[in-house]
Protein backbone atom coordinates (compact mmCIF):
# COMPACT_ATOMS: atom_id res chain seq x y z
CA UNK A 1 0.00 0.00 0.00
CA UNK A 2 1.13 3.74 -0.85
CA UNK A 3 0.91 5.79 1.97
CA UNK A 4 0.14 9.89 1.65
CA UNK A 5 1.21 10.83 4.82
CA UNK A 6 3.23 8.54 5.99
CA UNK A 7 7.15 7.06 4.25
CA UNK A 8 8.06 3.49 5.53
CA UNK A 9 11.30 1.59 5.11
CA UNK A 10 12.39 -1.67 5.82
CA UNK A 11 16.17 -2.79 6.10
CA UNK A 12 17.50 -5.23 8.35
CA UNK A 13 14.73 -6.22 10.02
CA UNK A 14 14.37 -2.27 11.31
CA UNK A 15 11.25 -0.44 9.80
CA UNK A 16 11.60 2.63 9.91
CA UNK A 17 8.02 5.07 9.87
CA UNK A 18 8.24 8.65 8.70
CA UNK A 19 5.75 11.18 9.85
CA UNK A 20 5.63 12.90 6.20
CA UNK A 21 3.94 16.01 6.91
CA UNK A 22 6.84 18.50 7.03
CA UNK A 23 4.81 21.08 5.39
CA UNK A 24 2.32 20.86 8.32
CA UNK A 25 5.26 20.25 11.13
CA UNK A 26 4.09 16.72 10.75
CA UNK A 27 0.71 17.82 12.30
CA UNK A 28 -1.70 14.56 12.56
CA UNK A 29 -5.17 13.93 11.16
CA UNK A 30 -7.77 11.54 10.07
CA UNK A 31 -5.90 10.46 7.23
CA UNK A 32 -2.68 10.30 9.00
CA UNK A 33 -4.51 8.27 11.54
CA UNK A 34 -5.35 6.02 9.10
CA UNK A 35 -2.52 4.82 7.26
CA UNK A 36 -0.70 4.69 10.43
CA UNK A 37 -3.76 1.91 11.82
CA UNK A 38 -3.03 -0.22 8.45
CA UNK A 39 0.71 -0.09 8.88
CA UNK A 40 0.54 -1.29 12.69
CA UNK A 41 -1.58 -3.90 11.71
CA UNK A 42 1.01 -5.02 9.13
CA UNK A 43 3.60 -5.04 11.86
CA UNK A 44 1.75 -6.45 13.91
CA UNK A 45 1.88 -9.75 11.77
CA UNK A 46 5.64 -9.30 10.01
CA UNK A 47 7.95 -11.80 11.19
CA UNK A 48 11.25 -10.04 9.26
CA UNK A 49 10.57 -6.94 11.26
CA UNK A 50 12.04 -7.13 14.87
CA UNK A 51 12.48 -3.36 15.52
CA UNK A 52 10.36 -0.33 14.80
CA UNK A 53 11.85 3.20 14.41
CA UNK A 54 9.11 6.18 14.40
CA UNK A 55 10.69 9.64 13.73
CA UNK A 56 9.29 13.11 11.41
CA UNK A 57 9.91 14.21 8.33
CA UNK A 58 12.01 17.74 8.10
CA UNK A 59 12.49 19.62 11.42
CA UNK A 60 9.55 18.77 13.63
CA UNK A 61 8.95 15.21 14.76
CA UNK A 62 4.58 16.23 15.03
CA UNK A 63 2.87 19.11 15.93
CA UNK A 64 0.38 17.05 17.53
CA UNK A 65 -3.45 17.12 16.02
CA UNK A 66 -4.02 19.00 13.26
CA UNK A 67 -5.42 22.24 14.50
CA UNK A 68 -8.20 23.21 11.16
CA UNK A 69 -9.65 19.15 11.70
CA UNK A 70 -9.89 20.29 15.34
CA UNK A 71 -12.02 23.04 14.41
CA UNK A 72 -14.12 21.61 12.06
CA UNK A 73 -15.00 18.69 14.19
CA UNK A 74 -15.58 21.66 17.01
CA UNK A 75 -17.88 23.48 14.83
CA UNK A 76 -19.90 20.72 12.67
CA UNK A 77 -19.28 17.06 14.64
CA UNK A 78 -22.04 16.09 17.48
CA UNK A 79 -20.70 14.45 20.65
CA UNK A 80 -21.35 11.18 19.45
CA UNK A 81 -19.30 11.66 16.41
CA UNK A 82 -16.38 13.31 17.94
CA UNK A 83 -16.02 10.70 20.67
CA UNK A 84 -15.93 7.96 18.27
CA UNK A 85 -13.17 9.67 16.14
CA UNK A 86 -11.27 10.56 19.23
CA UNK A 87 -11.70 6.78 20.47
CA UNK A 88 -10.12 5.57 16.92
CA UNK A 89 -7.23 7.45 18.24
CA UNK A 90 -6.93 6.62 21.34
CA UNK A 91 -7.31 3.07 19.95
CA UNK A 92 -4.13 3.47 17.34
CA UNK A 93 -1.86 4.38 19.89
CA UNK A 94 -3.05 1.94 21.67
CA UNK A 95 -2.14 -0.81 18.88
CA UNK A 96 1.06 0.49 18.40
CA UNK A 97 2.00 0.28 21.97
CA UNK A 98 0.95 -3.42 22.05
CA UNK A 99 2.88 -4.07 18.98
CA UNK A 100 5.46 -7.13 19.83
CA UNK A 101 8.65 -5.65 18.48
CA UNK A 102 10.66 -3.07 20.25
CA UNK A 103 9.43 0.18 19.43
CA UNK A 104 11.53 3.72 19.08
CA UNK A 105 10.54 7.40 18.74
CA UNK A 106 13.46 9.57 17.26
CA UNK A 107 12.24 12.74 17.93
CA UNK A 108 13.64 15.15 16.15
CA UNK A 109 12.09 18.29 16.85
CA UNK A 110 8.92 19.56 18.02
CA UNK A 111 6.58 17.25 19.68
CA UNK A 112 3.61 18.48 20.97
CA UNK A 113 0.40 17.18 22.10
CA UNK A 114 -0.67 13.95 20.27
CA UNK A 115 2.97 13.77 18.95
CA UNK A 116 4.09 13.37 22.66
CA UNK A 117 1.33 10.88 23.32
CA UNK A 118 2.91 9.10 20.13
CA UNK A 119 6.65 9.20 21.61
CA UNK A 120 4.76 7.43 24.75
CA UNK A 121 3.36 4.67 23.25
CA UNK A 122 6.85 3.56 22.22
CA UNK A 123 9.26 1.61 24.16
CA UNK A 124 11.97 3.46 24.16
CA UNK A 125 12.11 8.00 22.90
CA UNK A 126 15.42 8.87 21.94
CA UNK A 127 15.66 13.08 21.20
CA UNK A 128 18.03 15.37 19.40
CA UNK A 129 19.49 18.45 20.85
CA UNK A 130 16.45 20.30 18.92
CA UNK A 131 13.92 18.37 20.43
CA UNK A 132 11.01 20.33 22.17
CA UNK A 133 8.28 18.58 24.18
CA UNK A 134 5.05 20.46 24.72
CA UNK A 135 1.28 19.84 25.88
CA UNK A 136 -0.41 23.38 24.83
CA UNK A 137 -3.48 21.49 25.30
CA UNK A 138 -4.55 23.45 28.08
CA UNK A 139 -3.76 26.56 26.71
CA UNK A 140 -6.74 25.22 23.94
CA UNK A 141 -9.18 24.56 26.35
CA UNK A 142 -8.83 21.28 26.14
CA UNK A 143 -6.95 18.20 27.66
CA UNK A 144 -4.79 15.97 26.88
CA UNK A 145 -6.54 12.65 25.77
CA UNK A 146 -5.50 9.71 23.63
CA UNK A 147 -4.18 8.08 26.88
CA UNK A 148 -1.66 10.48 27.45
CA UNK A 149 -2.28 11.51 30.54
CA UNK A 150 -1.89 8.41 31.75
CA UNK A 151 1.11 7.16 29.96
CA UNK A 152 2.60 10.52 30.98
CA UNK A 153 2.13 10.14 34.80
CA UNK A 154 3.00 6.97 34.84
CA UNK A 155 6.52 7.82 33.18
CA UNK A 156 7.79 10.75 34.95
CA UNK A 157 5.25 10.99 38.00
CA UNK A 158 2.28 13.26 39.25
CA UNK A 159 4.17 16.18 40.12
CA UNK A 160 6.31 16.45 36.88
CA UNK A 161 3.26 15.30 34.94
CA UNK A 162 0.74 18.20 36.47
CA UNK A 163 3.54 20.79 35.82
CA UNK A 164 3.69 19.81 31.89
CA UNK A 165 -0.13 19.47 31.34
CA UNK A 166 -1.72 21.98 33.99
CA UNK A 167 0.80 24.26 32.85
CA UNK A 168 1.48 23.81 29.27
CA UNK A 169 5.35 24.34 29.47
CA UNK A 170 7.86 22.70 27.35
CA UNK A 171 10.67 21.19 28.27
CA UNK A 172 13.90 21.02 26.23
CA UNK A 173 15.12 17.80 25.37
CA UNK A 174 17.99 17.58 28.34
CA UNK A 175 15.17 18.28 30.91
CA UNK A 176 13.02 15.39 29.12
CA UNK A 177 15.53 13.50 29.83
CA UNK A 178 16.10 14.43 33.34
CA UNK A 179 12.29 14.12 34.09
CA UNK A 180 12.72 9.91 32.43
CA UNK A 181 10.60 11.16 29.57
CA UNK A 182 13.62 10.81 27.39
CA UNK A 183 16.44 7.71 27.43
CA UNK A 184 18.96 9.26 25.38
CA UNK A 185 19.72 13.00 23.72
CA UNK A 186 22.01 13.11 20.96
CA UNK A 187 22.94 15.60 18.24
CA UNK A 188 21.16 16.19 15.48
CA UNK A 189 22.85 14.64 12.83
CA UNK A 190 23.32 11.09 15.20
CA UNK A 191 19.68 10.77 16.45
CA UNK A 192 18.97 7.54 13.34
CA UNK A 193 22.36 6.11 13.82
CA UNK A 194 21.72 6.20 17.76
CA UNK A 195 18.10 4.72 17.10
CA UNK A 196 19.45 2.22 14.68
CA UNK A 197 22.13 1.04 17.54
CA UNK A 198 18.98 0.84 19.64
CA UNK A 199 17.22 -1.03 17.55
CA UNK A 200 20.14 -3.27 16.50
CA UNK A 201 20.52 -4.31 20.24
CA UNK A 202 17.58 -6.45 20.32
CA UNK A 203 17.62 -8.05 16.71
CA UNK A 204 19.93 -10.54 18.17
CA UNK A 205 17.07 -11.62 21.26
CA UNK A 206 14.30 -14.00 20.94
CA UNK A 207 11.08 -11.63 19.43
CA UNK A 208 8.54 -13.92 21.54
CA UNK A 209 10.55 -12.93 24.66
CA UNK A 210 10.43 -9.45 23.90
CA UNK A 211 6.67 -9.36 23.15
CA UNK A 212 5.51 -11.07 26.22
CA UNK A 213 8.24 -8.67 28.68
CA UNK A 214 6.61 -5.87 26.96
CA UNK A 215 3.23 -7.60 27.60
CA UNK A 216 4.19 -7.89 31.10
CA UNK A 217 5.09 -4.56 32.24
CA UNK A 218 2.76 -2.89 30.18
CA UNK A 219 -0.34 -4.92 32.14
CA UNK A 220 1.35 -4.95 35.09
CA UNK A 221 -0.47 -1.53 35.96
CA UNK A 222 -3.56 -3.18 35.23
CA UNK A 223 -2.97 -6.15 37.73
CA UNK A 224 -2.53 -6.94 41.28
CA UNK A 225 0.78 -8.78 42.89
CA UNK A 226 -0.52 -12.18 42.61
CA UNK A 227 -2.17 -11.75 39.16
CA UNK A 228 1.38 -10.71 37.83
CA UNK A 229 3.22 -13.15 39.25
CA UNK A 230 0.77 -15.60 37.70
CA UNK A 231 1.25 -13.94 34.40
CA UNK A 232 5.06 -13.85 34.53
CA UNK A 233 4.99 -17.68 35.52
CA UNK A 234 2.93 -18.36 32.31
CA UNK A 235 5.61 -16.42 29.82
CA UNK A 236 8.42 -18.55 31.83
CA UNK A 237 7.08 -22.01 31.74
CA UNK A 238 6.44 -21.32 27.33
CA UNK A 239 9.70 -19.66 26.92
CA UNK A 240 11.95 -22.70 29.03
CA UNK A 241 10.05 -25.47 27.07
CA UNK A 242 10.54 -23.49 23.76
CA UNK A 243 13.49 -24.60 21.57
CA UNK A 244 14.26 -21.38 20.98
CA UNK A 245 15.60 -20.88 24.26
CA UNK A 246 17.34 -24.70 24.55
CA UNK A 247 18.90 -23.78 21.03
CA UNK A 248 20.46 -20.94 22.64
CA UNK A 249 21.43 -22.13 25.68
CA UNK A 250 23.33 -24.64 23.95
CA UNK A 251 24.90 -22.30 21.60
CA UNK A 252 26.09 -20.27 24.29
CA UNK A 253 27.61 -23.38 26.32
CA UNK A 254 29.66 -24.25 23.01
CA UNK A 255 31.24 -20.91 22.82
CA UNK A 256 31.98 -20.71 26.26
CA UNK A 257 29.51 -17.40 27.15
CA UNK A 258 27.96 -19.70 29.95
Amino acid sequence: MTFKTLRIEAAESITTITLNRPNARNSMNAEMIDELRVCIDQLRGDEQTRAVIVTGAGRAFSAGADVDMLTRIGESYTPEQTRAEIRKWRETFDAFEALPQVTIAAVNGLAFGGGVVLALACDFRLGSTRAIFGLPEIKLGMVLALGGTQRLTRLVGVSAAKEMILRGRNVSAIEAQRLGLVHRVSEPGDLMGLARSWAERDIDYSPRAIALAKRLIDQSFERNAEESGDAETAAQVELLHSPEFLGRVKALRESGEI
